[in-house]
């Protein structure tokens, strides 16, 4: 039995099956880690993640061998890249290049990529290449470790789920999304004429199950119309694939994501890989961790490189290599015609002996202590500070109302509508405001105009009134604030 389990956030998901390039599942397992623990993929607290996995797996008595983890992790960069035939050495060489502009000269970092097509013009390779620190990766092999697990495998999401879809929904449908809810959080994969195309992972900011929710959903949807659209894409979706919900939902989410302009009907992904309809449904909850049953090749797992070089140029030139090995050669011949020397021998010994005092001696020692504990406080508080950096990081994703979005506001209204601004809601993300008017119909026109903008999630209005005392027709609106705005000064 072969297991996959997947890393994200606060929900784990495991699955136990038969990995191959089909892939057979017996059980879908779903467990939350210890809050605060793992936040996009980061590892926060180990003991506590740890301690969690280590009771889980003994609990359920899961399998210790075969197991691959599957991590979504913000700290992993993807790129999709066309690259010339090439051998595997000299792949992995121009997949470093590419990605030599988010290299730290601090940070070791690894590769891996999936192959996802050929360009039927150029024929060129076509692959979603992806670059993870060797410092993240370690910490993931640490954990298992502990549980007594040898990780074969570590896959990005983005990669391992890009791989399941070239896999299995290309031989039903060529262009097509697949949409992933997990939460909060929502992942879009884009087929085009059979090859992806693109990915985005987005926020809900609405409860689960709630209009608002499918709103966002649908709103995700959208979005990978416009991407299409601005790549200027003739191809139309056929199908949209969607995992992590219920069939009795679709209904409903299908007249909103029409209402969005839409075209294509949401239909409930079929992993294929049970005939039972309780493992069937469980499997497409879980299909992050059910796509690392399927064997993607030795390339897009990060441990099969974990050891290539920054930059190709580090390696000895052949050249180099023969004169060292003839220094070297001439060098033992010379050690082995002195070694017979009762003399040097002796010398050697004293030497020896001198340097094995030097080391046990108690003040070198006790230096040698005190400098294991200093890095060790060192250590334990740059882990500290990296911590706190992502957590700043993570808020720093929430939108503001500063003199940015008012502006835009103020200019959308400019010759429509008179606007007061009455709140805003941080955690929401939504600013809330008035807007008067001599005419209804520029009040709409108004609203119109605050649609088109980028800034905007969402626009909800009420309605209006009309106002005796100001001879005004008055309407309160909502925005909900996209993603990050407000943050880029």
């Amino acid at each position: 039995m072969s297991v996959s389990v997947y890393f994200s956030n606060q929900i784990v998901q495991i699955a136990v099956g038969t990995r191959g390039k089909t892939g057979t599942l017996k059980q879908v397992y779903t467990t939350i880690a210890p809050e605060g623990s793992i936040i996009n993929g980061i590892i926060m607290d180990a003991d506590a993640l740890g301690g969690h996995m280590k009771q889980f797996w003994e609990s359920n008595n899961l399998p210790k061998k075969d197991v691959f983890l599957i991590v979504n992790s913000n700290k992993i960069a993807g790129k999709k890249l066309e690259i010339p035939s090439m051998n595997a050495k000299k792949t992995n060489e121009f997949i470093l290049r590419e990605f030599s502009d988010l290299q730290r000269e601090s940070e070791e970092n690894t590769i891996a990529y999936t192959p996802i097509g050929v360009d039927k013009k150029t024929k060129v390779k076509l692959l979603y290449a992806e670059m993870a620190p060797k410092e993240q990766l370690n910490e993931f092999l640490n954990i298992f470790t502990e549980i007594g697990i040898t990780l074969r495998g570590i896959i990005s999401g983005e990669g391992s789920i890009i791989g399941y879809a070239q896999m299995t929904l290309t031989k039903l449908s060529k262009t097509f999304i697949l949409q992933i809810i997990n939460g909060n959080l929502v992942s879009n994969v884009l087929f085009v004429d059979g090859t992806f195309s693109y990915y985005n992972s987005v926020r809900c900011f609405n409860e689960p199950g709630t209009p608002g929710y499918m709103d966002d959903l649908a709103r995700s949807l959208n979005q990978l119309e416009q991407f299409m659209n601005a790549e200027k894409i003739q191809s139309k979706v056929e199908r949209i694939f969607v995992a992590g919900t219920n069939a009795n939902d679709l209904n409903i989410y299908n007249q909103v994501i029409r209402d969005h302009g839409v075209d294509a009907n949401a239909e409930l992904v079929n992993t294929g890989l049970s005939t039972f309809p309780v493992l069937l449904h469980e499997s497409q909850k879980a299909l992050f961790a059910v796509s690392g049953l399927f064997d993607q090749g030795a390339e897009s797992n990060f441990l099969t490189n974990f050891s290539v070089k920054k930059d190709a140029e580090t390696e000895i030139d052949p050249f180099l290599k023969k004169a060292i090995i003839a220094i070297v050669a001439t060098l033992l011949v010379m050690l082995a015609g002195f070694g017979v020397s009762l003399g040097i021998r002796i010398v050697k010994q004293n030497k020896y002996k001198k340097a094995k005092e030097y080391n046990k001696s108690p003040s070198v020692i006790f230096t040698s202590s005190e400098y294991d504990t200093a890095v060790k406080k060192r250590d334990s508080m740059l882990a500290k500070y990296n911590s706190i950096n992502t957590v700043v990081e993570t808020l720093d994703s929430y939108p503001v109302c500063n003199d940015m979005v008012i502006d835009t506001i103020e200019s959308t209204a400019s010759g429509y509508a008179k606007i007061e601004i009455l709140s805003f809601d941080a955690e929401e993300g939504r600013v809330t405001f008035s807007a008067k008017a001599d005419n209804v119909k520029d009040i709409y026109k108004f609203i119109d105009k605050l649609l088109l903008e980028s800034i905007f999630m969402n626009v909800d209005h009420t309605g209006y009134t009309y106002d005796e005392s100001d001879k005004l027709y008055d309407i309160h609106v909502t925005c909900t604030l996209a993603e990050s705005v407000g943050r880029e000064e």
